[in-house]
């Protein structure tokens, strides 16, 4: 047999060497990563943000791409208002919500939530030399609130009646707004609101009031799925334990938020 000949037997012989292990049970093939696509609002940091160049950045970037790492998923992020993520979501125009969704019994009515990830409390803020006393000083107030969000729900119960309760697709319209002098006060997570008061144009406001705790405020920050969605939600559950238990969550948090503040959601978890 000639060169030519043995060169294309060698060839056809490894052809049936691969057919026969793709199809022999116990030999193990790796498996291509589940895709799936993630909401994020991009205008809420330290936890999100969106770059110059389309790019998104912050807490919940860095940890969700961990939380997809661990749990074998390839992530792509997305664009949503805070207002719209939930219909969104069960219009399905992506797999799950990434983006400081409080966990609350109304949401979870309509979605499925997977263990909080990240846990912070409310608290009003305003022009400095403005604080008030709560809650008789917000009477004939205008608040400004995220649409949908669980801030906005806790001041419609607690003083609804009293308060101009004005809500925004996100946080920068908000305080655009607070700086306008169109509202007078804002109401939101003291974590993302931290930062527009360490900024220049938040140079000239301040917290007032206590910082709330309540159920209407929800347990902690989860992901959001759809209410058929287990496998995933599972999936993200033992990645976000993962992240947690080999540091990984303490490490990204560190980037993000000052020495001493914990964020950790690990004691809401059942």
């Amino acid at each position: 047999m000639n060169l030519s000949g043995l060169i294309g037997r060698a060839s056809s012989i490894c052809m049936i060497v691969a057919a026969l292990g793709a199809s022999l049970p116990g030999v193990s093939h790796a498996a291509a990563p589940e895709k799936v696509t993630i909401a994020t609002e991009g205008a809420f940091p330290p936890f999100n943000q969106t770059e110059a160049d389309g790019s998104f950045t912050g807490f919940e970037i860095d940890l969700g791409n961990a939380i997809c790492k661990h749990a074998g998923l390839e992530c792509t992020w997305v664009k949503q208002d805070f207002s719209g993520m939930i219909p969104a979501l069960q219009a399905k125009k992506y797999d799950f919500i990434f983006s400081y969704m409080s966990i609350n019994d109304e949401r979870a009515k309509v979605g499925l939530f997977s263990i909080p990830y990240i846990t912070d409390q409310f608290r009003f803020y305003g022009p400095k030399g403005s604080a008030v006393t709560l809650p008789a000083g917000l009477d004939g107030k205008s608040v400004g609130v995220l649409s949908g969000s669980t801030g906005e729900r806790f001041i419609k119960e607690k003083w609804g009646d009293k308060v101009d309760v004005r809500g925004y697709d996100n946080l920068d319209q908000v305080n655009a707004d607070l700086e306008a002098g169109r509202i007078d006060y804002g109401f939101n997570a003291q974590l993302p609101v931290s930062v527009f008061l360490a900024s220049p144009e938040g140079a000239g406001y301040a917290w007032f009031g206590p910082s709330y705790s309540d159920p209407l405020l929800g347990r902690g920050a989860g992901a959001m799925f759809r209410k058929d969605e287990t496998a995933l939600r599972d999936k993200v559950n033992d990645a976000i334990r993962a992240v947690y238990a080999d540091g990984t969550f303490k490490e990204i948090a560190a980037r993000y938020f000052k020495p001493g503040v914990d964020v950790s959601a690990q004691p809401l978890w059942k």
